[in-house]
């Protein structure tokens, strides 16, 4: 019986977790070049359940079957599939349209990644994102720029005819990113520079690939799948409360 409450523990547990994730997917909703993220559930090995043989069977345990013991968030996948794209003739809008591909930030935690292209010059007329991160060319921090820089499909930029520097733009492995904040991301596995063309668009932005219904839709059903195991707790409490009182009381 006790089992029961950790079956619907676990359960509520991993609701809790997908909803923050749904949330989080929700609020980005507006960030450039966000990617939602999705878990998915693994049930925890079952438990087997033995009955002892007697003096009269042969020696050793027999098998009554297994019994669940609830799941847990198994992984979190950030799906990469590519946003809409937005026209917006902002000159300092990048949209990075090869699904693969990131930019590359300086920051004070080392080289950071991102596919958020909406980015600023800073008094300098250095390129820098919105939090103030230089965005690194391959020759290191790009400027300073005028306000009429160009930028062509492979990353390449000028300003006032002369060539200053190439977006310096990596492949990073999806399963080594980890992510920092809205839009940054580290890599715990080597990244490699992209090898691409027709890879960037300039004065337009990537948006989100968050889908408001679906989300809405996930969120209605993990919160179902909340109460649920809710009310499976509520039984097996009351169950034992009457156990406890009812029960054990001597007539």
């Amino acid at each position: 019986m006790i089992k029961g409450l950790y079956t619907g523990a676990a359960g509520m547990l991993a609701a809790q977790t997908q909803s923050e994730i749904i949330a989080d997917n929700v609020a980005n909703i507006r960030t450039p070049g966000y990617k939602r993220e999705e878990s998915s559930n693994k049930a925890f090995p079952e438990m087997l359940m033995m009955r002892t043989s007697t003096q009269n069977e042969i020696p050793g345990n027999t098998l009554i079957g297994g019994i669940g013991t609830g799941v847990v968030v198994d992984q979190v996948t950030r799906m990469n599939v590519q946003g809409v794209l937005q026209t917006t003739d902002i000159p300092t809008d990048l949209a990075i349209i090869a699904e693969e591909a990131f930019l590359v930030v300086d920051t004070p935690n080392g080289e950071r990644y991102t596919r958020n292209g909406q980015l600023q010059l800073n008094s300098e007329g250095i390129l820098q994102t919105a939090d103030g991160y230089p965005v690194l060319g391959e020759e290191g921090p790009i400027g300073p720029l005028s306000k009429d820089f160009q930028v062509d499909a492979q990353g390449g930029i000028t300003d006032q005819g002369v060539t200053i520097d190439r977006l310096r733009l990596v492949q990073v492995p999806a399963e080594g990113l980890l992510r920092e904040g809205q839009s940054l991301y580290a890599s715990n596995q080597p990244v490699q520079e992209f090898a691409g063309n027709e890879v960037v668009l300039q004065g337009t932005l990537e948006g989100s690939n968050v889908n408001l219904p679906s989300q809405m839709v996930k969120m209605i059903t993990v919160m179902r799948a909340y109460e649920a195991n809710q009310k499976v707790i509520q039984t097996h409490d009351a169950t034992l409360e009457k156990a406890v009182n009812e029960i054990g009381r001597i007539v």
